[in-house]
C-alpha cells in the first residue's frame, strides 16, 4: 500500500515538474507564437501578477507558478522525511540543505525577481526555475523505473549541467535581494524579526552556493556523473560479476 502511494506521488511530481518546464518554455516568444490561443491563455496567468512588494504583499499576491512550486517542494520534503527514517537511500544533510535553499528562493527571492522591471533579474530567476525543472524531470523517472539504464543515465548526468547553473543563479538572486533588504530602511531600528530571518536565510544561500557548492557538492556530483557520461563501467560491479 505504501509503495503504491509513493509511486503515485512520484508520478504526480514528475507530471508537475514537466508542467512547470512546459510553462517556462511557453513563455519563450519563439515557442509562444506556435501555441494555440487557448494554451497561451492557460499558461500566461501563471506568470501574471502585480509587482511583488515584500512590505505590502500578502501570500495571496504570489505568482501562481510559485504556489505550484511550493506544492511540488512539499513532495520533495516527504522524500527527505523518508530518507530520515531509512525508507529511501540518500544524503539527508544534503537533502535538507538543498530544499531549505529552494524554499528560501521560493518565498523570498523568486517572487520579487520574476516580477522585477529588470530583465536581468527576471532572467536570473527564470534560470533558477529551468535548473530545478530540468533536474526534477530527469530525477523522477529513476524512481519510477529503477531498473532502466536510460533513467539512471539521465539522473546522474543532467545535474552536471543544471547544478552549477542553478546554484549560480540562486546565489546571484539571493545576493541582489539581500542587498536590497539591507539598504532599504538601513536606519530603521525597529525592523521585525522576520526581516532578520530573511537576511539570515539569504546569507545562507549566498554562502553555501558560493563556497560549499563548488568545493563539496559539485565534485560529488562529478564523481557520480562523469563515469556514466564517459561510459566507464562500475569497477565494483564488474568485480562482483567475476567473483560470481
Amino acid at each position: 500500500m505504501d509503495a503504491t502511494i509513493f509511486t503515485f506521488l512520484n508520478m504526480g511530481a514528475l507530471l508537475g515538474w514537466t508542467f512547470v518546464l512546459f510553462l517556462l518554455l511557453s513563455q519563450l516568444s519563439a515557442i509562444q507564437s506556435f501555441l494555440p490561443l487557448a494554451i497561451q491563455q492557460l499558461t500566461l496567468p501563471f506568470f501574471n501578477t502585480p509587482i511583488f512588494d515584500t512590505t505590502t504583499s500578502s501570500p495571496d499576491d504570489r505568482l501562481p507558478i510559485i504556489n505550484l512550486l511550493l506544492f511540488l517542494e512539499g513532495i520533495c520534503f516527504i522524500e527527505v522525511g523518508r530518507i530520515a527514517i531509512g525508507q529511501l537511500k540518500g544524503n539527508l544533510v544534503l537533502g535538507v540543505i538543498l530544499h531549505l535553499i529552494r524554499m528560501s528562493c521560493l518565498l523570498i527571492v523568486l517572487p520579487a525577481g520574476l516580477t522585477s522591471p529588470s530583465d536581468t533579474k527576471v532572467m536570473i530567476s527564470t534560470l533558477v526555475l529551468y535548473s530545478w525543472a530540468l533536474t526534477e524531470v530527469g530525477r523522477y523517472p529513476m524512481y519510477l523505473f529503477p531498473s532502466s539504464a536510460m533513467a539512471r543515465y539521465v539522473r546522474l548526468v543532467l545535474p552536471i549541467v543544471t547544478f552549477p547553473v542553478g546554484a549560480f543563479a540562486e546565489a546571484v538572486g539571493a545576493y541582489w535581494h539581500l542587498k536590497q533588504l539591507l539598504l532599504v530602511g538601513a536606519d530603521d531600528a525597529t525592523r521585525s524579526s522576520l526581516h532578520w530571518v530573511q537576511v539570515g536565510l539569504l546569507v545562507m544561500v549566498v554562502g553555501i552556493n558560493s563556497l560549499l557548492g563548488p568545493t563539496m557538492a559539485y565534485p560529488a556530483l562529478l564523481k557520480k556523473g562523469l563515469p556514466v557520461l564517459l561510459g566507464k563501467k562500475d569497477k565494483s560491479k564488474s568485480t562482483r560479476k567475476k567473483k560470481d
